[in-house]
């Protein structure tokens, strides 16, 4: 036990002597009740702390410096900082625009007096504010805009148009692309195949509900016959990020209705059967409104057709261009529109 706490210490150690050490001032109220932008100010102060940095929040910098300071640039916050013995710090405004808040702040290096970060972030009520608050301390963290660290499910930057964030979301959408097979499909050497696809989505997970259908091709000297396949498929997703990036596995089960075909286009026979796959991919642009899909899967149909090698299985590869579906005033195009 004793061991282990001093290893813990001895991993922390460098992250608390090399952290650096930041000062929050009060943020400007523009249009805003004075107490709600202290709150923010207080909130960002915590995020930060929370991401990593030696924070003095406002009450603390004014205890520092010795007055109440109301520093809404560069230059006054710079000095500021240079008397809390801070290495930056940050300032900045919480203003209102119809109905929408709108944080704005900047980070200044003390020693420099040069502003190394800036950006906004906005939300329909001020019950959102929080999540801007930790929106933004990301932000600062990672060195990054504030809309580059934009995830599904949490508040978004301009564009969101309505203060609730749903739990989920449905995303419907098209995919094509072919199966190898490496059993059964009557010889055929690759499907050709289409598939209508609809996902309930939630941050980390969806069912997907397929609607796919796949045709042998034109037969090539290696083809002992052709194939057809219809396929209406259950499948849960797993996404491993909130971001624009996300890796997933999925599985699922469903009915497969197969017919086979020898090399003159006779149809030996047909049949329904149980279907499975299992497999992995890629969603490209998860934040948006549309999202780009890179899937392999390994699919299985057991349907037993007399005189035909069973089950037919092989891997199976799609791409995909999926549309996150509006409903009520949830706001348009543009990165994150908020539905959530």
């Amino acid at each position: 036990m004793r061991k282990g706490l001093i290893l813990c210490l001895i991993c922390l150690t460098p992250a608390l002597i090399f952290a650096a050490k930041v000062g929050v001032l009060h943020l400007k109220a523009v249009g805003v009740d004075p107490g709600t932008a202290e709150v923010v100010s207080g909130l960002l102060a915590g995020e930060l702390s929370n991401v990593g940095y030696q924070v003095l929040n406002p009450d603390a910098m004014n205890a520092a410096v010795g007055e109440k300071l109301r520093c809404y640039e560069s230059t006054c916050a710079a000095k500021a900082g240079f008397k809390a013995k801070v290495d930056q710090v940050i300032f900045g405004s919480v203003s209102k625009l119809g109905e929408k808040h709108i944080v704005q702040i900047s980070v200044v290096n003390v020693s420099s007096q040069e502003i190394i970060w800036s950006g906004s972030l906005s939300a329909k009520t001020a019950e959102d504010l929080d999540m801007v608050a930790k929106r933004l301390a990301k932000s600062i963290a990672e060195g990054k805009k504030a809309e580059e660290t934009v995830e599904v499910g949490m508040v978004t930057k301009e564009e969101q148009k309505e203060p609730g964030r749903r739990k989920a979301f449905f995303v419907t959408g098209g995919k094509f692309g072919t199966l190898l097979p490496m059993g059964g499909y009557a010889g055929s050497s690759a499907l050709m195949f289409g598939a209508l696809a609809f996902w309930y989505e939630v941050p980390n997970m969806a069912v997907e509900l397929s609607f796919d259908v796949g045709m042998s091709g034109n037969l090539s000297e290696y083809d002992d016959g052709k194939a057809s396949e219809q396929i209406v498929d259950m499948s849960l997703l797993y996404f491993f990020s909130k971001t624009d990036f996300s890796p997933f596995v999925k599985g699922g089960a469903g009915i497969s209705i197969l017919s086979l075909y020898d090399d003159t286009g006779y149809e030996f026979g047909s049949g329904i059967g149980f279907g499975a796959n299992i497999g992995a991919g890629l969603v490209m642009f998860r934040t948006y409104d549309f999202r780009v899909l890179v899937e392999a899967t390994y699919h299985v149909n057991f349907t037993d057709i007399a005189d035909y090698e069973t089950p037919h299985h092989g891997p199976k590869f799609m791409l995909g261009l999926l549309y996150r579906a509006r409903r009520g005033g949830c706001g348009g195009g543009g990165c994150g529109g908020g539905c959530w």
